[in-house]
């Protein structure tokens, strides 16, 4: 039996050195397995960083261009503001003009119209006197009057020279030069 007991025995021995080895290859297969795991786990991680690091800065960026649109916003509609006050100062200027000026401008434009006998020419009150006795033009509208600038009537015809609408006409040409003034821009 001693033979057999050495078998066994040496069969008991070698199933566990077969043991050993194959708990010893399991250690090391996950260990492997487990450091493949964390390297990816950490690879993930890093990637959500950055893409969480990458969408903050486009949040900050947009939030930012937000703001700023907000600002030229607000500039803009201040100038806006600005701009009308002054077209209306304007208009406020011009409708208290004195008798000088008013003639001055009266002369220069009455002289590229053609005014006919049946065209009426309604001014200012406050300047139709002045305006008669200088002779500029004959038929002078005794019973209409205009707050500014001028109109001339021939039957359902007017041409409007009130410095209101030829101010409002001639906006769009200057405002840009009124804003450089303004703004220095």
């Amino acid at each position: 039996m001693s033979n057999l007991e050495n078998l066994t025995q040496k069969i008991l021995e070698d199933g566990k050195l077969e043991a050993a080895k194959i708990i010893e290859e399991s250690k090391k297969n996950n260990e492997k397995i487990i450091n493949s795991k964390v390297i990816e786990a950490n690879d993930k991680k890093e990637k959500i960083i950055d893409k969480a690091n990458s969408d903050a800065l486009m949040l900050k960026d947009r939030m930012k261009s937000e703001a700023e649109l907000k600002v030229r916003d607000k500039k803009l509609d201040a100038k806006r503001q600005v701009l009308d006050k002054a077209f209306e100062l304007a208009k406020k200027r011009l409708k208290n003009i004195d008798e000088v000026d008013y003639i001055n401008f009266l002369k220069n434009n009455i002289q590229e119209i053609d005014l006919k006998g049946s065209n009426v020419l309604i001014v200012p009150e406050k300047f139709k006197e002045a305006i008669k006795g200088l002779g500029l033009y004959s038929n002078i509208s005794e019973t209409d009057s205009v707050e500014s600038g001028f109109l001339i009537k021939n039957g359902n015809i007017v041409m409007n020279y009130s410095f209101e609408s030829l101010l409002d006409f001639m906006r769009d040409d200057i405002e840009g030069e009124v804003a450089k003034t303004l703004f220095q821009e």
